[in-house]
């Protein structure tokens, strides 16, 4: 027969042990919650990465595309092109922050070559043939280097999204 000691002793191990129990099930809820919060906030800012992933491409297939739009005179002058540029940097800005560093990144990538391939059209329309960049002989050099930039940044802007558009 138990003495009143060795049941409260009991009762205090059960009491114990459940309090362990219920420990180690409300950290697990809480991690599931953490997930789940993760998995939420992934899809709620999906569409707006999707949104920027269609900008940037859209952005690099006009940039490739500007100096035939010139050639064609569909473009006339590069003002267009510096509207484009700003219309860029605006519409990344209001997306506001999406947790995405390295594609804000390219984004300023982006912006910086687009000013080049301004400044590289307006040195073809005018006297100064010089190429921007020493390393390029004449400026169609340099311009068509910007160009296949352009076309290769399109190109790798799909893998570059895949981590942040891919299904959680």
């Amino acid at each position: 027969m138990m003495n009143e000691e060795n049941l409260a002793l009991l009762i205090s191990l059960l009491a114990c042990l459940i309090a362990l129990v219920s420990a180690y099930y409300a950290r697990k809820s809480r991690d599931i919650a953490v997930d789940a919060n993760k998995i939420s906030i992934h899809h709620d800012l999906k569409p707006a990465r999707l949104a920027v992933y269609i900008r940037l491409r859209d952005f690099a297939d006009y940039c490739c595309k500007y100096y035939t739009s010139l050639c064609i005179r569909s473009v006339k002058g590069t003002n267009e092109l510096t509207s484009k540029i700003a219309e860029l940097k605006w519409d990344i800005d209001n997306y506001g922050p999406l947790g995405m560093d390295d594609i804000e990144r390219k984004a300023e990538e982006f912006q910086k070559k687009a000013w080049q391939l301004q400044r590289v059209l307006d040195r073809l329309d005018g006297d100064d043939n010089r190429p921007l960049d020493k390393g390029y002989e004449d400026i169609e050099d340099n311009l068509h280097a910007l160009t296949d930039w352009f076309a290769q940044e399109k190109k790798d802007l799909k893998q570059l999204f895949e981590k942040y558009l891919k299904i959680a």
